[in-house]
């Protein structure tokens, strides 16, 4: 199946990928891998929308006819002929679909979405859409992909070592002891930021440093706010050239 003609049905129905991807029980990370053909649908996500929503499913397979199912469709689909054709279709589609897969499972890379922007300056608002993808070889992950997040650097902060528009893998970890000292994504009161992690004791603070010396520390005192996390410590630096 074409991923434009889903993104299509789903643009002529007005859905999000997230309201989408909630009808078809997948995440909206997997609609948005379909729409761009760097994922093939499953037969059940497939029959599950043309039933949902009145999808024509031979339009969907093949781009032929109507996008929507309409009477004088439903009609040809009874005959014998037009039954053994969508049967051969399926079957098609099927061998495609699982090929896909092994290929996609026996490769050694995988894609991780880019969930948003961190910033290498002021907090900025956390995780929003998926805005990218990230590819990186499956032998480099230590552990599930869900362990890790991918963000688009936003600033200057960081610089030289991480620049503005960089692609960072964060692996999560909310060890404060154990990853002082390491670039890390901190949240606070629900911003995130890019920042080597420093942790006074004594003073009861935390201190997000910029390796750019343009850039002031940015002091925290975890008394004076409603929400300060640790995210997770930079795990893996992509720059598009």
């Amino acid at each position: 199946m074409n991923g434009q003609r889903l993104r299509k049905v789903r643009k002529a129905l007005n859905l999000s990928q997230q309201e989408l991807a909630a009808s078809l029980n997948v995440n909206a990370s997997a609609v948005s891998q379909m729409e761009t053909d760097r994922i093939k649908p499953s037969l059940e996500t497939l029959l599950l929308l043309a039933k949902s929503y009145k999808v024509n499913l031979h339009w969907l397979i093949t781009g032929m006819g109507q996008m929507f199912e309409d009477t004088i469709v439903t009609t040809k689909y009874k005959t014998n002929s037009r039954m053994e054709e969508l049967k051969s279709l399926l079957t098609q589609e099927l061998q495609s679909i699982t090929k896909a897969k092994q290929d996609y499972t026996q490769g050694d890379v995988v894609d991780i979405p880019v969930k948003g922007e961190i910033a290498a300056g002021l907090p900025v608002e956390s995780f929003q859409e998926e805005i990218d993808v990230m590819t990186v070889r499956r032998s480099m992950i230590k552990g599930s992909v869900d362990d890790f997040i991918c963000l688009r650097v936003n600033g200057k902060s960081m610089e030289p070592d991480i620049r503005h528009n960089d692609l960072i893998l964060i692996k999560q970890s909310a060890e404060w002891d154990k990853l002082a000292g390491k670039v890390c994504a901190v949240r606070v009161d629900g911003s995130i930021t890019l920042k080597k992690l420093v942790l006074d004791p004594a003073n009861q603070v935390i201190v997000l440093v910029s390796l750019n010396n343009e850039y002031e520390p940015i002091v925290i005192h975890p008394d004076e706010h409603q929400d300060v996390n640790l995210i997770g410590y930079l795990f893996f630096l992509f720059r598009k050239m």
